[in-house]
């Protein structure tokens, strides 16, 4: 008789048995799967919500340590300037597409340009404001007939805006490398603020760089009088963008406010900057900042960067950038990126992660244990049966694989069923949990304060998170589980069997 027929035939003969191993397999590989198919379907939402992640990354201040340092020791921490080159550096990593970053000239007048203002824009949101000024606008602030105007000084020739899909060059181009290294005093506008003053990409802009006597009375800081210095620049508009309001999403009234800082803005190279800022420190000739500036390389290393912003290749490349770069910043300097957009969620597929592991560690240590005293439990009603296979010369080996075979069938049978009753159970259970933690969260998933990029939003509602979190049956999870069930009734079953095995027949016979 060949050893399956004979596997069949005991089978059959401990049918009882055969009952009750397969109901304990089927509860405990229910628990197993479903565990196993949760914690797949958090890995899976959590690269789906990396890859949607926008493929950026920015350079700031690292506050909450600086603020813990200077509570701790009662000082201010020294905070090391980023410096050009070093920003470079950074930029030139394998995970690195583009990478730019930007200084701001705030002293730029103009008494004849006006600035880009929609009203009618507000009046078309959800929530309409009727009372909506232009709070960009030194005329709403000052008794004044001038309007300031800050320069977005570009530090390379790629502008992050551009690079982004946040405005599209729409007529001329972008700086070339000449011009960013040259400080050349050429300018892109937005076509509105070309369309708003009558100019064309290719003609002149003049802008007044004055410089304030601070220590005068705060009403007089815009009387000619009372000016250090006023010299005007003449930039050649060498392009010109459009920026579209995104119509797929809810506006808010910051929505439209950022729309008209973007509309606003002008691009310039960030050395003009730095060759403005070389006139202010002669006028000023305060000792104290001239000491700042003679720490640096360069006037542009010691002024304050803004917009240090890194365009990965791939947005799951996003850790690894940040593991690479951790030990090379300066300290008060950090890494950030928009994963903050789903905190909530990764909290809430946190918890669920946890019931799943104990879940999982539970049945396991409960299949192992009870299999183990339950296939022990079957084979001292076999001992005499056993014995006699030993007498009649079977090896201890074949009777092992005899046993092992009779668990296995019922086995394979019991945990295909758990796969799909687990799948079924467990999808149900853990999505209902997600929905209800987020439901109970006293914040939304994104709040329109938290960016920190002018004109870029990114997120989901609570509804679209949830139904990205589907338990399936992939593969993966089915060869892990196949692998895991049947691993653990093996060891179980081998353990029981050597437990069995080890007297000689004379002593299986005649015990008991």
């Amino acid at each position: 008789m060949n050893l399956f027929k004979q596997v069949c035939i005991c089978i059959r003969g401990q049918k009882v048995q055969t009952i009750i191993l397969f109901c304990v397999i089927f509860l405990l590989s229910t628990l197993v799967a479903g565990a196993m198919m949760v914690n797949q379907a958090i890995t899976n939402m959590d690269i789906a919500l990396r890859s949607m992640l926008p493929a950026v990354t920015i350079l700031q201040h690292d506050n909450d340590h600086f603020f813990f340092e200077w509570h701790e020791t009662g000082e201010w921490p020294n905070r090391e300037n980023m410096t050009v080159s070093r920003l470079y550096e950074l930029g030139t990593l394998p995970y690195v597409r583009s990478f730019s970053f930007s200084v701001h000239g705030y002293g730029f007048y103009s008494a004849t340009l006006a600035r880009v203002w929609y009203p009618e824009l507000y009046l078309s949101l959800s929530h309409p404001i009727d009372d909506a000024v232009d709070e960009g606008s030194l005329s709403r602030w000052r008794d004044t007939h001038l309007e300031q105007f800050a320069l977005n000084g570009v530090g390379t020739v790629n502008i992050f805006e551009i690079e982004f899909d946040i405005i599209e060059l729409v007529s001329g181009r972008i700086f070339n490398m000449n011009e960013v290294e040259q400080g050349v005093p050429a300018a892109i506008v937005s076509q509105s603020f070309l369309n708003v003053n009558n100019l064309a990409v290719g003609d002149k802009l003049i802008l007044d760089h004055i410089i304030q006597d601070y220590d005068q009375p705060e009403e007089d800081w815009l009387k000619e009088e009372t000016f250090l210095a006023r010299q005007a620049y003449e930039f050649e508009i060498i392009g010109s963008f459009h920026r579209q309001l995104p119509d797929d999403r809810d506006l808010f009234g910051i929505d439209i406010q950022e729309h008209h800082l973007i509309l606003n803005e002008i691009f310039v190279p960030a050395t003009f900057i730095e060759e403005i800022t070389s006139i202010e420190l002669e006028v000023f000739n305060n000792a104290e900042i001239m000491q700042i500036f003679a720490r640096s390389e360069t006037i542009l290393d010691a002024l304050d960067f803004s917009n240090m912003h890194f365009l990965l290749y791939d947005p799951l490349d996003l850790q690894d950038f940040h593991t690479a770069v951790a030990e090379t910043l300066p300290e008060f300097w950090m890494m950030t990126d928009y994963s903050f957009a789903y905190a909530d969620i990764a909290n809430s597929m946190i918890l669920i992660q946890e019931v799943a592991d104990g879940t999982l560690i539970g049945a396991a240590i409960a299949m192992l244990t009870v299999l183990s005293l339950l296939i022990l439990l079957f084979l001292r009603n076999r001992v005499k049966e056993i014995g006699i296979y030993l007498a009649l010369g079977r090896s201890k080996g074949k009777i092992m694989t005899q046993i092992i075979l009779e668990v296995f069938i019922p086995t394979i049978m019991a945990i295909t069923l758990a796969l799909f009753v687990g799948n079924l159970f467990f999808s149900t259970i853990s999505k209902n949990m997600l929905h209800n933690h987020i439901a109970n969260l006293e914040h939304r998933l994104y709040t329109p304060g938290d960016w920190q990029i002018p004109g870029f939003r990114h997120g989901l509602t609570n509804e679209e998170l949830v139904e990205m979190f589907e338990v399936v049956i992939d593969a993966r999870t089915t060869l892990m589980f196949y692998s895991f069930g049947l691993g653990m009734v093996f060891l179980s079953g081998t353990a029981s069997v050597l437990y069995t095995l080890r007297m000689n027949p004379k002593d299986i016979l005649t015990s008991g």
